[in-house]
């Protein structure tokens, strides 16, 4: 089991295989983006994560990285913060970088996921 500890919504810490790791996002779900980290380290995808935040459990159930690693987080000023799948940003590309596309990453549909504060 790896354990994830929040320090604040957008910051995290973790530890893998005795390294340890602080990551700091701008958008978007730090567990799950803690998480595909931890895949790109070569964690097991069914390693479960413990989630904490000043030592309390932060959700009711443990899940495996790979369950976190396809998810982020997407809030609206209508429904609040929401868990989505991840989706790959497609790219169209004509040549140069500058004039590439990138569609939303995130699938509209949401998914059954540990209760969280403040999300449905």
């Amino acid at each position: 089991m790896i354990r994830v500890d929040l320090l604040r919504s957008t910051l995290a810490h973790f530890v893998v295989r005795c390294e340890p790791h602080v990551l700091n996002i701008k958008h978007g779900c730090v567990v799950c983006a803690a998480a595909r980290k931890m895949l790109r380290l070569g964690i097991d995808p069914a390693e479960m994560i413990d989630v904490r935040r000043d030592g309390e459990p932060v959700f009711d159930r443990f899940e495996p990285v790979s369950w976190w690693a396809a998810l982020t987080v997407v809030e609206t000023a209508e429904q609040g913060p929401r868990f989505r799948r991840l989706r790959s940003t497609k790219a169209s590309h004509s040549g140069n970088s500058a004039s590439r596309v990138s569609g939303c990453p995130e699938d509209e549909s949401p998914v059954s996921g540990p209760s969280v504060w403040g999300v449905v």
